[in-house]
């Protein structure tokens, strides 16, 4: 069975920091709510290739960098990025790694709850309108993005033998 490896020792953490700078450029009003989960995908592509060595303590820090830059709740993306970790991990022991569409279901179901969360997180600290289907329009394109994106990050990894 091949293991994966990062190709050197930063991959994992400049391949995150890459995610959040594609998180934080501003884009205009019109096509900001197409913006992908790009934080939340690298998480779910590391968590499927390094699983038995994901820090949740590291997801946790990056989450709580991502609320500072965003000026959100301190811990909403934090949470949220535990949470899409641990499911990432969890299921992906139950999927073959070659299979698209478990992959894309597995995506699906991680990334909505992600957002169901953060959600959840909006509504408690602010009163404010319904946001409407427009909230859900990054999952569809975090979702589209995929392949694309996870297939581009395997550069950052190398497949070696086990012994």
């Amino acid at each position: 069975m091949p293991v994966n490896d990062p190709r050197f020792p930063g991959a994992v953490l400049l391949t995150l920091i890459l995610a959040i700078v594609l998180s934080i450029i501003p884009l205009g009003e019109s096509v900001a709510f197409w913006r992908p989960e790009w934080v939340a995908l690298t998480l779910v592509h590391w968590a499927l290739i390094i699983r038995d060595r994901i820090s949740l303590v590291m997801v946790f820090a990056i989450g709580l960098i991502v609320d500072a830059l965003y000026g959100s709740l301190l811990g909403q993306h934090a949470l949220g990025y535990v949470l899409v970790t641990y499911l990432a991990v969890r299921l992906s022991l139950r999927m073959t790694p070659e299979a698209f569409l478990q992959q894309l279901a597995l995506l699906f179901a991680i990334l909505g709850v992600y957002m169901l969360v953060n959600l959840w997180m909006l509504r408690v600290i602010s009163s404010g309108g319904a946001l409407g289907w427009i909230y859900w329009v990054s999952l569809l394109s975090s979702i589209v993005i995929w392949p694309v994106y996870h297939s581009l990050l395997g550069y950052f990894h190398v497949q070696r033998k086990a012994l």
